[in-house]
């Protein structure tokens, strides 16, 4: 949406810099001018929108491509408006209930979008913590990489219950719904339905910053695009997020550190990760 074009940006770039060979953003026609002056290496995908923010029109469109993509990110930058929460719904499918005033009128069976493997994030989740059985409408294995505050609204709970034991959340809900869990923090817990768990080694203040999310879940897509299975994407993506930030950390200080620096160090984390030498 207009508020949050960053987050696009933020999440572009990061795919770039993990080795995804192309990037597409599919965004309202009306904003992109302020994302693609900051990410010139992607193309766009220009979707109708009601003042900048998309409903469900843009999912025709979309629509039209998801067969070309090996793998797609929904929610950074998105918004919540009632307007998108009904592009997602038809994005997705499912049942939807019209309302006139407080009185149901009809219900209808939303035809599905055929989706490439999915990641999800930011907005994305809240909106989706409002649908219900809203599991079922993503596809097999989707990743979810919720914060605490984004995990306590899909589980319908407090934050305190999600902290009080972070990897048995994450392994228990990932099982009960289907998907990967990414739960970000300190730490960060991924686990997988199979009940495949890692626990990052990384507790870096610097990822708390805003934006910082988007760079993880553009990060965790392009390794999914790129054929890696959920459960290693996201793993594989979350550690390579962690080991940027304190690339980052160690060049830029502890305070100095903005979402932004973490791109630019991925290609650098990814070749200590594969044993690489350093260029001469």
């Amino acid at each position: 949406s207009a508020n949050y074009t960053g987050a696009a940006r933020l999440a572009g770039t990061a795919a770039v810099r993990t080795g995804a060979g192309l990037v597409t953003i599919a965004l309202p026609a009306s904003i992109h001018s302020a994302v693609a002056a900051g990410l010139t290496e992607a193309t766009y995908l220009l979707l109708p929108h009601e003042l900048g923010v998309l409903s469900e029109p843009a999912v025709e469109v979309l629509a039209e491509h998801t067969q070309q993509y090996d793998a797609m990110l929904l929610g950074p930058g998105l918004g919540r408006e009632k307007e998108t929460a009904e592009f997602m719904r038809a994005l997705l499918g499912g049942t939807e209930r019209r309302t006139a005033g407080f009185l149901r009128t009809n219900e209808r069976t939303v035809q599905r979008v055929p989706l490439p493997p999915l990641v999800v994030d930011a907005d994305g989740l809240n909106i989706l913590a409002e649908f219900p059985n809203w599991p079922s409408l993503l596809p097999p294995e989707t990743i979810l990489t919720p914060h605490p505050g984004e995990m306590a609204q899909l589980m319908k709970c407090t934050v305190a219950e999600v902290q009080k034991d972070r990897v048995e959340v994450a392994r228990q809900k990932a099982r009960e719904w289907g998907h990967v869990v990414v739960l970000k923090g300190a730490f960060t817990v991924v686990a997988a339905p199979d009940g495949r768990t890692v626990i990052e080694p990384f507790a870096n203040p610097a990822l708390a910053t805003g934006g910082t999310g988007d760079v993880l879940a553009g990060t965790i897509v392009a390794l999914r695009a790129q054929g890696l299975g959920p459960f290693e994407a996201a793993a594989a993506g979350a550690y390579l997020h962690g080991l940027a930030g304190e690339l980052a950390r160690s060049s830029l200080g502890r305070a100095g550190v903005a979402a932004g620096d973490l791109p630019l160090r991925l290609p650098e984390a990814w070749r200590r990760v594969a044993g690489e030498e350093r260029a001469l």
